[in-house]
Parts: C-alpha cells; structure tokens; sequence
C-alpha cells in the first residue's frame, strides 16, 4: 500500500462503487479505490485496476445514506490529466456513489458502527486537506 502514488493510508475499507467492489484506501494526499473484481457484459472478470482521487480534485462530500454507510463524492472531470470544463468555462463534474461492505469475519454489530463513521471520517479528512484552488493538471486517475 505504501507505493499507491495516494500516500500511505490513514483508513482503508471494503467498499462498492456502482455495481463494483473493491477496498478503499484514504490517505492526506487523497484517496485510491482498487477493484478487486466487476463482472462484465460478457461475464468476463475484471481484476486488479485502480483509481485514485487527489483531494483538490474532490468539488464536494454529499451523505447519501449515512447510516447504511453510502456517500456521493462530486470529483472534477479529466482527460489524459486535463481539466475538462463546460461551455462557461467552470470544471465539469462526475458522481460517484460510495458504500461501505462488511468485512469477512467483522462482526455485524461492529460493521453497523464502522458504517455510520465511514462518511464522517472521510468528511474530515477532506476537510484537513481541501485546497481552495484547482489545479490545470492532475496525476488523478479517475477513468
């Protein structure tokens, strides 16, 4: 986890985004979501991609269902690194929908609890770390 070009993690948690799975890493310098499996429309497994997320690039947290562990995360638009703007000239913007999974063997009494901090833990952390300014260019790799 040390060289994921996020940093070395504060959390880490299993998580889904859409409809696949995989573990969230959070760090200061933003946050990695590697996809541990997706099945494809030809049923074909997807295994070992990974994404991440500078914290600049992060426009805002939305909680979406925070006590069944589910946010919204409004992430700038890039292309090859590029920010991608609209026609007046502000950044586009994509959803992505958080869950939070129960880890195998967790007892469910703890998931319930890890779930309902999940979006309050992320929250401060963006907070402790959201610069005020956009950068041009990112090594963010949200494709």
């Amino acid at each position: 986890m040390s060289t994921d070009a996020v940093g070395e993690p504060i959390i880490i948690s299993k998580c889904k985004i859409g409809k696949s799975y995989g573990l969230l890493v959070v760090s200061d310098n933003g946050f990695a979501w590697r996809i541990q499996y997706s099945f494809m429309r030809d049923g074909l497994k997807d295994i070992g991609k990974s994404k991440w997320v500078r914290w600049y690039d992060v426009e805002r947290i939305i909680p979406d269902k925070p006590k069944k562990g589910r946010i919204k995360i409004e992430i700038v638009k890039r292309k090859k690194g590029k920010l991608i703007k609209d026609g007046r000239g502000n950044p586009k913007i994509t959803r992505w929908r958080l869950t939070a999974s129960q880890n195998r063997g967790e007892l469910y009494s703890h998931f319930v609890n890890r779930r309902k901090d999940f979006y309050r833990i992320i929250q401060e952390i963006f907070e402790k770390n959201k610069t005020d300014k956009i950068p041009i260019t990112s090594d963010s790799r949200i494709a």
